[in-house]
């Protein structure tokens, strides 16, 4: 008799231009899973209400890998909550949510990283959106997103390669492996 496979649903979140889709298709195992709501706007041909019809695309795709209990991957800001009533209906229905977020230093490492992104031919957001969604993704991913998962990795993404911050383990203690990065994050936080 072979054990029922827990399904799994594996966010990637950070703040705007931090490296998401690249660090998804560099290290999530199943690609073909992952959804992108910028992705899916970016392919729809009319501009005219591009972002409606991608959202109701990205929804679509959520509902039907959680009717076949595929694992999937989205990737999000975490500047809203708007995702945590899906893991919420996720956890009920016996789903297991990861967590990997990529934190860089500050909001003008975003900007600067989204205008890089703009120049390269990618989707630009406006600077203030920007400005205002770093904090509330920090403040987000700590107090509402982070103790529903069972596994937490944050990574700092502002050099060449991802080196990991600190990893958990449902509501226990952090292993941190970058204590000065760790404590400039929770500084963060604590201001927000």
């Amino acid at each position: 008799m072979s054990a029922i496979r827990t399904p799994i649903c594996t966010i990637v979140a950070g703040p705007n231009g931090v490296g998401k889709s690249t660090f998804a298709a560099k290290y999530l195992p199943d690609r073909n899973n992952f959804i992108n709501a910028d992705e899916i706007a970016k392919a729809l041909e009319e501009r005219r209400g591009r972002n409606v019809k991608a959202a109701r695309i990205f929804l679509e795709r959520v509902k039907k890998h959680k009717e076949r209990l595929e694992n999937f991957a989205i990737e999000s800001t975490l500047s809203g909550t708007r995702y945590l009533n899906l893991i919420s209906d996720l956890l009920k229905e016996g789903w297991q949510i990861d967590l990997y977020y990529l934190w860089i230093p500050n909001a003008e490492v975003s900007v600067d990283r989204v205008s890089d992104r703009v120049a390269l031919g990618g989707h630009d957001i406006p600077k203030a959106d920007i400005i205002r969604r770093y904090p509330r993704s920090v403040y987000n991913f700590v107090h509402c997103y982070m103790p529903l998962c069972a596994t937490t990795t944050c990574i700092d993404n502002s050099g060449e390669e991802p080196t990991i911050i600190f990893t958990k383990k449902g509501n226990g203690e952090a292993d941190i492996l970058q204590r000065e990065t760790y404590n400039l994050l929770r500084r963060i936080v604590k201001n927000e």
